[in-house]
């Protein structure tokens, strides 16, 4: 056993489980989502600071003085994953990846990874289509797969011509065109501000998807980064 493997407690393994899933952690996604309720954000930083120092974690400072941390090599190769330098996030990717997180946590739920999604289900997956977006939500009763789509404060209609996109991309797996019909397959759209949430549903509604829910969810924690600047 080498030296940044000894001593690691169940919740270090979450909190290093929870970076690699998601490609990010913040002091206080991980907080939420991997300790005591009553735990404060110093006590949470300390265990990050010890996770930094065995470089089982990378913390990054963006310029604006917001944090967050990223999986390393290290981290990769004790969780059995191929041993390799994650890629840095980029202004496109951060905002995604921070949305997800946060609406997994929010939610209760988790994110599938793509080699989880393809290994489950087969049927519903094919080379070049996008599957690291899906989480499975339990509603009446009944399972149903649910496609994350962010939203960057882009024209309402372009969210629409998204959904389209994404359903025929997938209509033409018979397994998943049968999941669609039976509503078991849903869209959730995850925005930073109420207002730019209404006007998604508003476009939405005027030409509903079927059988297919298509939903809002508002981080307005994160409607800086996710909303462009024009």
């Amino acid at each position: 056993m080498k030296p940044y493997q000894r001593h690691l407690t169940e919740r270090d393994h979450d909190i290093l489980e929870f970076v690699v899933r998601y490609r990010i952690g913040t002091t206080d996604l991980l907080r939420q989502a991997c300790f005591e309720p009553n735990t404060t954000t110093e006590n949470v930083a300390r265990v990050l600071q010890r996770l930094q120092r065995r470089e089982l974690i990378h913390r990054v400072v963006a310029p604006s003085g917001f944090s967050y941390c990223t999986a390393t090599r290290r981290t990769l190769e004790l969780l059995g994953a191929e041993p390799r330098t994650p890629r840095p996030l980029t202004e496109q990717t951060l905002p995604v990846l921070l949305a997800v997180a946060t609406y997994c946590v929010a939610k209760d739920i988790r994110r599938l990874t793509s080699h989880e999604f393809s290994d489950l289900y087969p049927e519903l997956w094919r080379p070049g289509m996008r599957s690291s977006s899906y989480v499975l939500v339990e509603i009446d009763e009944k399972l149903r797969l649910e496609l994350l789509i962010v939203d960057r404060g882009g024209a309402a209609h372009r969210i629409n011509s998204r959904v389209r996109r994404v359903i025929a991309q997938r209509k033409g797996l018979p397994k998943f065109h049968a999941l669609m019909k039976a509503g078991r397959f849903r869209i959730a759209v995850l925005t930073g501000t109420p207002e730019q949430a209404e006007k998604i549903n508003r476009r939405v509604h005027r030409r509903p998807f079927g059988p297919i829910e298509v939903t809002t969810f508002v981080i307005p924690e994160l409607a800086e980064l996710l909303m462009r600047k024009r």
